[in-house]
């Protein structure tokens, strides 16, 4: 059941503002609509867009709002890239001895009650484990289409995540589900994840993995963000969430098929590196316990492929890294044996 959300006036002194970053890249269209959904929060926030040289009308369109809103605007020079320009935010904020912070996009909605929300949630952990751990709040997302029409009440629904609020290391290192533009931290998180691994594929990963192992994590009941759906989007553009056999038909008489030119869940990506930095740190982090040592290692040796690949598949099928539908399973079972995509494993 939903808990009971505070309505008090946003400037109500005992509650701590939020900071919310907002991120932007060529993203006139719809930075304004989110910029009203962040000021018509019922929680207190404090607003920092950082725009990541933008060629279109984005900066324009932000600056009106300066006097209405936002409390700073970056522009950045050179194109960074959308996750060092929010690790460089992150570091600005945790600088300007933010207590809370809340990541945004450029292009969703925010339901009135999203921070207040989690904030309810952030408070719960804080009273149960201390604001000195890491602890992180999430949620779902409603799916939108460009012109802001509902097209699924579930994102994790829609994607068949497992995800729950109870900690499963297994489910955060694989599949993960945790949604950069729903994240809520508090500064103990923050100041854990700076500065982030090289070359990080997306920041929402190494925010919830480094929760999952050293801190909390709350996934709140129902979604608090519509999440809009376009080809621009950073990750999954509206072509990419195709699902079901119409998108495995489409793979199926990809070229790639007939030279077995399989691809592997998880290994393209920049887990491998950020996993062994992470195992590798020890002075940075505080201490991994034996399970989660062993547990991050073979999830390391599964990325190397340097095992039988019946060992791979045997890890991918039992280990809970991955999501269980059947015809899920055959398709790692037979990308997993027949893939020429990689040096060869033994076999032995």
């Amino acid at each position: 059941m939903d808990q009971p959300v505070h309505t008090a006036s946003r400037t109500s002194p005992e509650r701590t503002p939020v900071t919310v970053i907002m991120c932007t890249c060529q993203g006139a269209r719809h930075v304004e609509a989110q910029l009203r959904s962040l000021l018509a929060q019922t929680w207190p926030v404090r607003i920092i867009v950082a725009d990541d040289a933008s060629s279109d009308e984005t900066v324009s369109r932000i600056r009106p709002w300066l006097r209405s809103g936002v409390d700073t605007l970056c522009v950045r020079a050179h194109n960074l890239g959308f996750v060092k320009n929010f690790e460089q935010t992150l570091r600005q904020a945790v600088e300007a001895d933010a207590a809370y912070i809340a990541l945004s996009d450029q292009d969703d909605d925010w339901h009135p009650d999203r921070i207040a929300a989690g904030m309810q949630a952030l408070q719960v952990l804080e009273h149960e484990h201390g604001s000195q751990h890491p602890l992180l709040v999430h949620s779902d997302l409603c799916l939108i289409d460009e012109a802001g029409q509902p097209l699924h009440q579930s994102f994790l629904q829609f994607r068949r995540y497992r995800i729950r609020s109870e900690k499963s290391l297994s489910v955060i290192v694989g599949e993960n589900g945790v949604m950069g533009n729903t994240i809520l931290m508090n500064r103990a998180l923050a100041g854990l994840a700076l500065p982030f691994p090289e070359n990080l594929h997306v920041h929402d990963y190494w925010l919830a993995l480094l929760a999952e192992l050293f801190g909390w994590r709350s996934l709140l009941p129902r979604p608090y963000v519509d999440y809009r759906l376009h080809s621009s989007n950073a990750s999954n553009t509206a072509a990419s969430m195709r699902a079901g056999w119409r998108g495995c038909w489409q793979r199926l008489r990809d070229s790639r098929v007939l030279s077995l030119d399989f691809k592997l869940p998880y290994k393209e990506d920049s887990r491998l590196p950020v996993l062994q930095f992470l195992l590798a740190d020890a002075q940075r982090f505080p201490a991994l316990d034996p399970d989660q040592r062993r547990e991050l290692t073979a999830f390391v040796r599964y990325l190397q492929f340097d095992q039988p690949r019946l060992a791979s598949l045997r890890y991918l099928l039992f280990s809970g890294v991955t999501r269980g539908s059947t015809l899920h399973r055959l398709r790692l079972c037979l990308a997993t044996l027949l893939t020429r995509r990689y040096p060869r494993s033994p076999e032995t």
